[in-house]
């Protein structure tokens, strides 16, 4: 059955869709911040494994570079953590939101159909108090002769 509210819930529908798709993205994007940190993490281990076998080979450039960029991925990690909480709560919020109008969407038909029901019990016991009326009229007539 439609209802006044299933525009609304169509909409609500795909914004949390949507937000689950962000934070997907988001997460995505915090799986290959990982990966990369680890990566650099390998990459400056392996560099101080090799310079401290090799003292004449300068090093610290490059060191600097990798610590760089360890600080960089960590400031996107903090920066996208920070993202996906906020997507969260949207998304918490929008299913909030949309959960609310598909009770009242519920709550409509429910109503609707109480109603339906209410008229047809009514139809049935008019329908039953005429026949009952009518047998009396019948009975009073047979009785009368």
């Amino acid at each position: 059955m439609k209802t006044p509210y299933d525009a609304a819930i169509r909409v609500k529908r795909r914004e949390v869709d949507a937000m689950g798709a962000a934070i997907n993205v988001e997460m995505a994007t915090l799986n290959q911040i990982d990966t990369r940190r680890m990566t650099v993490r390998a990459m400056m281990a392996r560099e101080a494994a090799v310079a401290a076998n090799d003292i004449l080979m300068p090093n610290h450039a490059y060191m600097a570079k990798l610590r760089a960029e360890q600080v960089k991925l960590a400031g996107e990690r903090t920066w996208h953590d920070i993202q996906l909480d906020r997507l969260r709560q949207e998304a918490a919020s929008a299913f909030g939101s949309f959960r609310t109008i598909e009770i009242a969407a519920e709550d409509f038909r429910d109503d609707a159909q109480r109603r339906q029901d209410v008229a047809e019990q009514s139809e049935l016991d008019d329908s039953c108090a005429a026949a009952l009326l009518n047998a009396r009229k019948v009975l009073r007539k047979g009785m009368a002769r």
